[in-house]
């Protein structure tokens, strides 16, 4: 349904909210989000389609103001969800580390462990090591992967990650600017 996602997509750049928004739009819950931003701009302009909400929201100012807000009262409730889901992973690290069975308790560092030594071997063995030309590609898609994301995911997990921090400061700005025009 990547109808759907295009159509919320165009909806929230008119915003400015695109930024905040897209990366939800392309999460497990996509299709989710971008329904209810299509209800919601299609249900404030009383549109049909997904187009005419959008063509109403580019030719009406004040309609499309009063979309931005709908979308940041929005946005205010998938970030708290989305803070929820992460003390839920932290509440599952936290009780796995009370558990009196040695490997529940280690696992995640186990875990760590055996992907950082074989991503170090690969990476060494690939450098150092001769490679068929016809493996080149593979070897190269392999790299990136273990790069971009087994390694940025375990350093992600255990020392954070501020990949959302430019989002979150741009969301606070803009809920900031909201309340401003509530007032």
């Amino acid at each position: 349904m990547i109808g759907i996602i295009s159509a919320a997509l165009n909806l929230v750049k008119l915003t400015g909210l695109d930024e905040t928004i897209g990366h939800w739009l392309g999460g497990e819950k996509g299709e989710e989000v971008a329904s209810k931003v299509v209800d919601m701009a299609q249900s404030l302009t009383g549109g049909d389609s997904p187009v005419s909400a959008l063509n109403s929201l580019k030719n009406n100012p004040e309609l499309l103001l009063k979309f931005k807000r709908q979308l940041n009262d929005h946005i205010t409730e998938l970030k708290r969800l989305e803070n929820e889901e992460r003390a839920n992973a932290r509440a599952m690290q936290i009780a796995a580390l009370a558990n009196q069975d040695k490997f529940s308790k280690r696992f995640i560092y186990l875990f760590a462990i055996v992907w950082s030594v074989f991503s170090f071997g690969y990476i060494a063995a690939i450098t150092f090591l001769d490679i068929p030309p016809a493996s080149t590609r593979f070897a190269d898609t392999e790299l990136g992967f273990l790069l971009g994301t087994a390694m940025a995911g375990i350093f992600s997990f255990f020392y954070g990650s501020s990949e959302n921090e430019g989002v979150t400061r741009r969301t606070q700005q803009q809920l900031d600017i909201h309340q401003q025009i509530q007032k």
